[in-house]
């Protein structure tokens, strides 16, 4: 580090002597005697595990008003100071949560108390959870449960943390009833980019509120949330059915997202092999009497013809009723107006808190086999209806064509207008109200895929994102793009809008390094920009 920044930081430090925060140290660096830690390598990598960038030190804040110091420090002191990355549970997929030569505030410290306020007399639109943005989404299940309540919307995988899927979207098979989690949120407490403290709502500073919500952490950081709840069922109904045809399949899914009053999740994803079929059933306790013949479909030419692949959808009915329920009714009638393949059709009853922590046996799974600390280039992309079928054929020709290829394909429909404009987050333009979510989760075993395979890999993705794009208005998700203009193309029309956002909230671009998307600002460029808005 410069002998310049060096000072620069330790003034920083100087700063937060008096607060209750822990920092971790870099080896390399001495810089007094602050409350330091031994070192962690967990802030140089993520879940993506194929990026690696080192902090000067982590922080770990024991409140707000911590953060709140330091970003205040550095939002204020001159330019070559550290910029600085919120980190929750870890699990970016391209290193946004690190922050190379700069500091990582672990949110995972913050306190995470998860208060459930449930009014008597106002049913379940009065109930609300207060939580640390530091809490996993299973943490604040399990404490939610006791009071017979639960959030409306949900990740595939609870062990991310509050803050962090609330910065990107958050969203599962419950997103076409209840929007995304972003969409689910009353309140929020924010450490802006110049280290001022801020409850929020859509009522109570607006701006900042719909700015952070799929901002990506750059106009603050998220220390508490306030959640809505509804009434938890004491079990689900889960169902899974086959079919031969993307068309039937992406058919009867957009049926199913017609039936909110009825259905309460829908997913569905590839079947391309029966080590798909096998990996996928892991949390699903039936048996699946699917033997599916993988042979050519006979098209193309040359005699050849792709190789054959199924799809499964899936959804679930809440069941409220002990005895006799009546969710065995609901999927019996929904069942009668689909077009699977009959009779693979299988239904199974689990309590509602295995069937949203279903993905946790999938990483056991995983781990058994090696495959979760590994490298993971996953692509996910928002499609518009009318561009699902061509998005499917060109994973078909380039990405799932490679023979190594392992991983699950989710494919399920989203209802844009259950994503709330105001947010940063982006969704393609649907004129049918509908886009496709493809989620390629892509593990690498690094005995056959090392170094250069993956960069290959990210190269294939980068290609086909590109493509997707340009040609079917498709928009990336949890992606880093890798330059401005590709930012500026991603956000689109809301372009300008970021911009603003990011001059207000965090003029001197401390916040957010590893996205890639604004360079650590200098004094004259601030001034400058501000100037011009």
């Amino acid at each position: 580090m410069a002998l310049k920044a060096v000072y620069l930081y330790a003034a920083v430090v100087a700063l937060l002597l008096c607060s209750s925060a822990n920092f971790i140290q870099s080896p390399s660096d001495v810089l007094g005697p602050v409350a330091l830690l031994e070192p962690t390598p967990s802030a140089a990598r993520d879940f993506g595990a194929m990026v690696s960038k080192a902090p000067v030190a982590v922080m770990r804040p024991g409140s707000a008003a911590d953060i709140a110091r330091l970003l205040g420090a550095l939002s204020s002191a001159p330019p070559g100071t550290p910029a600085v990355a919120a980190r929750g549970a870890g699990h970016s997929l391209h290193g946004q949560a690190q922050a190379r030569g700069g500091i990582v505030v672990e949110t995972r410290a913050l306190p995470r108390a998860v208060e459930v306020v449930a009014r008597r007399g106002d049913g379940d639109g009065g109930a609300y959870a207060d939580v640390g943005a530091g809490a996993l989404w299973v943490e604040v299940l399990e404490e939610c449960l006791r009071a017979g309540l639960a959030p409306r919307s949900w990740t595939d995988y609870l062990h991310l943390t509050v803050g962090g899927t609330l910065s990107n979207g958050g969203i599962s098979g419950q997103a076409f009833k209840h929007g995304p989690q972003i969409s689910n949120v009353l309140e929020l407490e924010v450490v802006t980019g110049t280290g001022e403290v801020v409850t929020c709502s859509p009522t109570r500073s607006p701006e900042l509120f719909f700015a952070v919500l799929g901002g990506l952490g750059q106009f603050g950081i998220i220390t508490r949330a306030r959640i809505p709840l509804q009434a938890a069922p004491p079990k689900v109904r889960w169902v899974r059915a086959f079919y031969d045809s993307f068309e039937t399949f992406t058919r009867d899914q957009e049926l199913l997202v017609s039936m909110p009053e009825l259905v309460d999740y829908v997913e569905g994803f590839m079947v391309l092999n029966e080590h798909s079929l096998r990996s996928s059933s892991v949390a699903f306790p039936a048996e699946v009497n699917f033997a599916p013949d993988f042979g050519s479909d006979g098209g193309g030419g040359g005699g050849g013809g792709k190789k054959k692949v199924y799809y499964c959808v899936e959804f679930a009915v809440h069941d409220f009723q002990r005895q006799d329920s009546a969710a065995d009714h609901v999927v019996e009638l929904v069942s009668g107006k689909l077009s699977f393949l009959r009779p693979h059709a299988y239904s199974v009853e689990v309590a509602y808190f295995d069937f949203l922590n279903r993905v946790r046996m999938e990483e056991e799974s995983l781990r058994s086999r090696g495959l979760w600390d590994v490298p993971h280039p996953w692509l996910n992309v928002f499609v518009p209806r009318h561009g699902a079928a061509g998005f499917k054929d060109l994973l078909m020709d380039t990405v799932i064509a490679r023979g190594d290829f392992e991983g699950p394909v989710l494919i399920y429909p989203l209802l844009t207008d259950r994503w709330d404009g105001n947010t940063s987050a982006v969704v393609p333009a649907a004129p049918d109200g509908v886009a496709y979510v493809f989620s390629v989760l892509r593990s690498t075993d690094p005995s056959r895929c090392g170094g250069a395979c993956v960069d290959a890999i990210l190269e294939e993705h980068r290609r086909v994102a590109d493509e997707a794009c340009r040609r079917l208005g498709a928009k990336q998700y949890l992606a880093r793009q890798p330059s401005r203009a590709h930012w500026r193309d991603h956000f689109g029309a809301g372009w300008d809008r970021f911009v603003a956002r990011k001059a207000r909230f965090d003029p001197m671009h401390v916040l957010g390094p590893g996205q890639g998307i604004f360079p650590r600002a200098t004094t004259d460029s601030a001034a400058a920009s501000s100037s011009s808005m």
